[in-house]
């Protein structure tokens, strides 16, 4: 499996899954790219990028020029004529940062409503995407917003294995229930649940009693060490040897 998307209601705690994905993935000598295409993107912070490395990165829904160059059209206009299949080919190569063996690429958020035409900038985010999923040769992990807002039909089929974030609470897992009806519509079959901030062996009985025909990848505990990481500007997988073990049992359980 080389193609991952993760997704869950916001805060549960899945750019702190995907940083950890990434980095038991690296471990075993795969090149992988580490997508943020939420919209709150913090994915550079969590693989261990400092705050000032992390604020020098420019999403590429930011980029104007490169936008302008590919679709042909100038970004924020309404009713302009655009490429909406432009050449990204060279784009995660050129623009994405290294740590070790993964490489990170920010995607951005879209601009809202009172902010001008995204058209252009829509185009490039789901032709990237399209390239990332269905024609990169390398691993591909995607910390995606919740509801797979990046994706389409087509770019679905190329996701092998989706993993839903969820903490034990009402609004998480029902927010894994919509996601996961979302995703198989787009025909994601592969799909698993990590129970994250989990407490006590009550939490994990929780989410299975909540979530009996889910099927469960493994439990992440609540640890004090994610702030610690964060203030650290490191990886948690560096500084969290329990959480490190507990990632590899997952990837191992899951075929990755």
């Amino acid at each position: 499996m080389k193609k991952i998307a993760v997704c869950g209601k916001g805060g549960v705690g899945k750019t702190t899954f995907t940083s950890l994905l990434c980095y038991a993935l690296a471990e075993q000598g795969r090149e992988v790219y580490a997508i943020d295409a939420d919209v709150n993107p913090t994915l550079a912070e969590a693989l261990g990028f400092s705050p000032e490395e992390a604020a020098e990165i420019t999403p590429i829904i930011e980029m104007k020029e490169l936008i302008e160059e590919r679709t042909g059209a100038k970004t924020g206009e309404y009713g302009s004529y655009f490429k909406t299949n432009p050449a990204v080919k060279d784009i995660p190569e050129r623009f994405s940062r290294k740590i070790g063996n993964i490489n990170f690429l920010m995607m951005g958020a879209m601009r809202g409503a009172d902010q001008g035409c995204a058209c252009a900038e829509n185009a490039m985010l789901k032709a990237l995407v399209t390239h990332l999923i269905l024609k990169e040769k390398e691993t591909v992990v995607m910390d995606m917003v919740a509801g797979t807002e990046h994706m389409g039909r087509g770019t679905a089929k190329g996701v092998d294995l989706l993993f839903l974030v969820v903490e034990p609470g009402m609004r998480s897992i029902k927010a894994a229930k919509e996601i996961r009806k979302m995703s198989r519509d787009l025909g994601i079959e592969s799909q698993y649940v990590i129970g994250n901030k989990i407490r006590s062996p009550a939490d994990e009985e929780y989410l299975r009693n909540q979530m009996p025909d889910f099927s469960f990848a493994g439990f992440l505990s609540k640890d004090d060490g994610v702030i610690s990481a964060e203030q650290q500007g490191r990886a948690l997988y560096e500084t969290s040897p329990e959480m490190r073990e507990t990632i590899k049992v997952i990837v191992s359980g899951v075929g990755l």
